[in-house]
């Protein structure tokens, strides 16, 4: 499944990053956060001196993932001769916190990942007979918005991030790729295209952004849910991995497990930073991983018609919802939140980066961030191991787990030729499957992560369940939802019950573009 070879360059992306660090929110899509950060060390892994990431490949049956022994990137690709065209990417990703947000280095360095975009590069170059340019601006969405108001064409194609994506598309401002796909000869049921994101993000057939290997983001933007193996094993607590594998795994059980460490480990009366919680995080965070995990989603596709409905109106929405309030405010310090003013005093000036740190101390049973921060567990002395969120009860069907916000690929109207935009996008995303994703798993290789096979399997399930949430910034459902949370708010099925009327007329101008026929 093409999820699963994702999960090999997610673990490698988090571990290889070296930029300097700060906070992964949705809120600042496109700029760095300005959150106070003390930089861990971040220095990078090599498992090789210098030399072609691609040569050094995993191999068939080994590692977490292993890419295809006999993988020809050049097999399911059509060759053609572009005679020298410049071919330019606007990439928007200049976000610190992400792993990689280049994405065509200026030389080799032997580090796997950057010499491995470098191959996947010269590939597609030379394949194609083009030159491929990297237009790095932060502000992605407006400058192909203007472009396309402009009818100019200044590049082939833009990274834009995915809450930004329906709205760009919704203005015309793209094509619809499953329209381009026929002429440029393209099939997105190939290993090198994000199989969770088409099924995803289709509505009605049509697909105005995607993602692919030539991508590192969507690894970073995974919603995590790490334990900590001494903590349990001091407590005697049961192992999380056999509650998952005899779906016993629910929020109730979460929380059950949260509650049970807690401790004034310093005995002074208080619960700081010198403490010990069940969970350490952020609400937003919190929020978005325990609601997608119980399968609430706040927009979702009707299963007869495909058209968009509102996902709050299920019977068990407003009890999800009151699960985490539950948690995250009821039960008095089973959660530690960075960005709450009650821990303020209590981040060693490290903003949210004392997560990890208090994480690494042994200060909380569970921690959650954006997948990208992994890295800094990567030296943490006692064994850690990775969940799927919980489910909301042992009568769910499945685990979910959520991807956010990462950068898509997209083609603006403007294009002079979209079949070629599209094609050469094919190759250079084939060109990476067995390089910059044989080049993560080189580096998870290192055990860094994936200490034991139990935890790979546990991260075969988080990709194995993966989903893309569908962002509509006129549909404000998981922003009101998420704002109630954030406010303890117990009050939400009167606050959804206000929406019904304007949440009802947002929807249906929304499906009135992608069903014009009515």
């Amino acid at each position: 499944m093409n999820s699963k070879r994702l999960l090999s360059a997610l673990l490698c992306a988090i571990m290889l990053a070296s930029t300097v660090l700060t906070g992964c929110s949705e809120s600042s899509t496109n700029a760095d956060e300005t959150t106070p950060t003390t930089a861990p060390d971040a220095a990078e892994e090599t498992v090789a001196e210098g030399g072609d990431a691609a040569a050094e490949g995993s191999g068939e049956g080994e590692g977490l993932i292993a890419i295809e022994a006999d993988y020809d990137w050049t097999a399911g690709v059509q060759k053609k001769d572009y005679e020298g065209y410049e071919y330019t990417i606007l990439n928007g990703c200049t976000a610190s916190w992400y792993s990689y947000n280049s994405i065509s280095p200026e030389e080799t360095t032997g580090e796997p990942v950057n010499d491995a975009f470098i191959e996947r590069e010269n590939r597609t170059e030379e394949f194609l007979n083009i030159s491929i340019v990297e237009l790095h601006d932060g502000d992605s969405m407006n400058i192909l918005k203007n472009a396309v108001k402009s009818g100019s064409n200044d590049f082939d194609y833009g990274n834009v991030t995915l809450m930004n994506c329906y709205a760009v598309a919704m203005e015309g401002n793209v094509f619809d790729l499953n329209t381009i796909a026929p002429d440029a000869g393209v099939d997105f049921s190939n290993v090198w295209w994000d199989q969770n994101a088409r099924d995803s993000l289709t509505i009605n057939n049509q697909l105005y952004f995607m993602t692919s290997d030539a991508d590192t983001t969507r690894f970073d933007s995974i919603r995590s849910l790490y334990f900590n193996k001494e903590m349990l094993s001091q407590h005697g607590l049961e192992n999380p991995y056999d509650l998952v594998d005899n779906n016993q795994w629910t929020v109730d059980k979460f929380t059950e497990l949260c509650t049970s460490v807690i401790s004034d480990k310093d005995g002074d009366g208080q619960m700081t930073d010198m403490d010990q919680y069940g969970w350490i995080s952020y609400t937003e965070i919190m929020s978005d991983l325990l609601m997608c995990g119980m399968g609430a989603k706040f927009v979702t596709k009707d299963p007869d018609t495909g058209r968009l409905i509102d996902g709050t109106a299920g019977e068990n929405f407003v009890d999800m919802y009151n699960k985490v309030i539950n948690l995250l405010f009821t039960q008095q310090n089973a959660v530690f939140d960075v960005r709450s003013s009650a821990h303020a005093s209590h981040l060693r000036g490290l903003g949210d980066r004392a997560q990890e740190t208090i994480f690494t101390e042994n200060g909380a049973l569970f921690y959650s961030e954006c997948m990208a921060w992994t890295r800094v567990l990567r030296d943490m002395e006692a064994d850690f191991g990775v969940l799927p969120p919980p489910k909301y009860n042992e009568d769910q069907d499945r685990y979910y787990s959520i991807i956010l916000n990462p950068f898509m690929q997209m083609i603006p109207v403007t294009s002079e030729d979209p079949a070629r935009t599209l094609h050469v996008l094919d190759v250079f995303s084939a060109a990476s499957h067995d390089t910059v994703v044989d080049a993560y798993v080189n580096v998870t290789l290192t055990g860094k992560v994936a200490r034991d096979q139990d935890t790979v399997r546990m991260l075969h399930l988080v990709f194995d369940e993966l989903y893309y949430n569908i962002h509509f910034g006129s549909v404000s459902i998981r922003s009101t939802v998420n704002n109630a949370i954030t406010a303890g708010s117990d009050a939400i099925a009167s606050t959804l019950q206000k929406m019904t009327k304007a949440t009802t007329k947002q929807l249906a101008k929304t499906n009135e573009f992608f069903f014009p026929e009515g």
